[in-house]
Parts: C-alpha cells; sequence; structure tokens
C-alpha cells in the first residue's frame, strides 16, 4: 500500500476501534460529562498523516510478517495522540489540524482554564493506557517476539519525553548549542516518528540485528530532514514562541555579524506584518535558509546511502518514502 492507500485503510479501523473505546470507559460510570470529555478524540484525531503507524506497517511487510497487526498500529498512532495533546497543554496551542486543542475545547466547555487543561492532561493519560492495551493485544498475534516488541515501545516513550523535556528546559536558555538542537530534533521528531514505529515493524515480524541497523540509519536520517522541512516552514511562529532551530542557529552563531545583530532585535517583541517579511529576507539573505535546506539534503541522501549500504532488495519503497517526504 502507498502512504494514501494506508492512511485511508487504517482510519476506517482506527475510527472504529476508538468508538469502542471511548464506550468502553465511558461505561465505567455513564455519566454524561465523561462521555463529553472522551467523545471528543474522535474529533481530535482527524486529519493526521499516519506516517507513523505507516512507517511500522512497511517494517512489517518488507520483513515478510504474515499477520494482520492493527494493535500495533494503533498503539503507535495513540502514542502519538497523547504526545499531542501533552505537547498541546504545554505549548498553549489553541488549533491542531484546524480544530480546537482538547484543552482548548475543554477549557470552553467547562468556562476554566485550569479544569480544560487537567482533563486535557488526563485525557492524553487515557490514549496511552489504551496504546499499552494495544501491545499487549500483540500477544495474541506475535507471542514468539511480543517481549521485545514491548520493550522496544517503551523504550520509544522514554526518549521521546527525554526530547521533550530538552525542548521545554531548553527555552530558558539562550542561545542553545547546536549539539542540544540536533539532539532534541532526533528524539523528540526523527527517532519516535521514523525510527521506532519502522524498527517495531520489523522487530514484531522476527528481523535480525541488522534490521535495526537499516532501521536507525534510514530512519533518523529521514526524521531529520522532515523535521528540517517543518521548521524552515514554520520558522516565523517559531521564532514568535522563542523555540531554537537550526535556522535561529545558524543565524546567531554563523552568519555575519550584522546579520547576528539585526536578528537580535527580533527576539521577545511584538512583530507586525512587516517585522515578519523583514524577518524572512534576513533569513534568506544570511544565508539561514541555504543552510538548512542543505542540510535537509544531506540527511536524505545518507538516507538513500543507508539503502545501498545494506542492500536492500526493496529499494523502491524505501524510495519511494523518501519522494513522499519531500513532497511535505
Amino acid at each position: 500500500m502507498t502512504i494514501k492507500e494506508f492512511q485511508e485503510w487504517f482510519d476506517q479501523q482506527f475510527f472504529i476501534f476508538l468508538k469502542n473505546k471511548s464506550t468502553a470507559f465511558i461505561g465505567y460510570s455513564n455519566t454524561e460529562s465523561i462521555s463529553n470529555i472522551v467523545s471528543y478524540v474522535d474529533t481530535y484525531a482527524r486529519g493526521g498523516k499516519r506516517l507513523r503507524p505507516y512507517m511500522a506497517y512497511v517494517g512489517y511487510t518488507v520483513e515478510d510478517g504474515g499477520e494482520d497487526i492493527f494493535p500495533l498500529y494503533a498503539a503507535i498512532e495513540l502514542l502519538h495522540l497523547f504526545c499531542l495533546v501533552h505537547d498541546d497543554v504545554m505549548d498553549n496551542e489553541a488549533v491542531r489540524h484546524g480544530t480546537l486543542t482538547v484543552h482548548r475545547h475543554l477549557e470552553k466547555q467547562y468556562n476554566s482554564v485550569e479544569i480544560g487543561r487537567a482533563l486535557a492532561i488526563l485525557l492524553g493519560d487515557l490514549l496511552l493506557a489504551w496504546a499499552y492495551e494495544c501491545i499487549a493485544e500483540m500477544e495474541m498475534i506475535e507471542p514468539y517476539t511480543i517481549d521485545e516488541t514491548t520493550r522496544q515501545f517503551a523504550r520509544a516513550i522514554s526518549e521521546v519525553i527525554h526530547g521533550q523535556m530538552l525542548d521545554v528546559s531548553a527555552l530558558p536558555q539562550y542561545p542553545q548549542s547546536k549539539d542540544m538542537i540536533l539532539d532534541t530534533m532526533e528524539l523528540k521528531s526523527a527517532r519516535y516518528s521514523f525510527f521506532h514505529p519502522l524498527y517495531l515493524g520489523m522487530l514484531t515480524a522476527g528481523a535480525g540485528e541488522d534490521a535495526e541497523l537499516f532501521a536507525e540509519e534510514y530512519g533518523v536520517n529521514i526524521g531529520m530532514a522532515f523535521q528540517l522541512q517543518d521548521d524552515i516552514a514554520d520558522y516565523i511562529s517559531d521564532a514568535a514562541e522563542g523555540k531554537q532551530t537550526l535556522l535561529s542557529w545558524y543565524i546567531s552563531n554563523e552568519a555575519p555579524a550584522d546579520y547576528q545583530k539585526a536578528f537580535e532585535t527580533y527576539k521577545n517583541k511584538e512583530w507586525s506584518d512587516q517585522d515578519e517579511l523583514t524577518l524572512i529576507k534576513l533569513l534568506e539573505d544570511s544565508g539561514a535558509i541555504v543552510f538548512s535546506e542543505k542540510q535537509t539534503e544531506d540527511y536524505f541522501l545518507a538516507a538513500e546511502d543507508a539503502i545501498f549500504n545494506h542492500n536492500k532488495t526493496d529499494e523502491e519503497i524505501w524510495q519511494e518514502i523518501i519522494d513522499e517526504l519531500k513532497k511535505e
């Protein structure tokens, strides 16, 4: 299946799955308020690309996995939703995929910021619990690899939490080192979104040690490229929030002194539309965007090298993923 075909197939099952999970949870008390809270999961979960479960699907199928492992795909997407709900609370985001974030929706429902945020955190925790329930179901499908799958899933959670801690703790620190920015990108995005899902699929199918080496080399590189593309596209909003990326690192450390000085004036201020246009020109003229685009291309090339280095016979599949990500 292509990414688009997988998304359609996955969503058809996933939203039935969410409805069943929500109904069972609401049944503990049959309280209308709980029903209203949990029912928002269906709204919030719509609109995602399903890249993470798709990577697991590819990993499983290329290793000749023979069963339908939808519970693993669901677990990976539920983990992602858990991260998004909590991330939205920490960043106080208002909208996700064109709809209100969970905490903002619940703030309106209860007319209380504190209650909205508290309930959103709890709903995120519930999604993580459902993810582990899905992993437990895998014992009936792939009993010989369930222990390793469970350990790898827990490792993925630990790494993405580590990455988020780096991200949150870095906000008051300026400037941030290049190594710290790269570590955050790798843990919070590249490994979590690409390496871990890919390797979980391979591992569940019984793949050997070489599979992990390839999944890491290929998955981390496409993940770093994907995140850099996102940082380039979202630079204005990132800068407004004080988020540090390779673009801000470059202009603060590698650009000529006059550009560094000009960039300093954009910190901790309210921006006008003209300020945004000037900042974009500053990024272009300083070389920050060209630098980031070159880094992005280098990561994609490294992923292509991984296909060659590991003699992967399914080269068309791996190249198709790279080509799709370049369109993002």
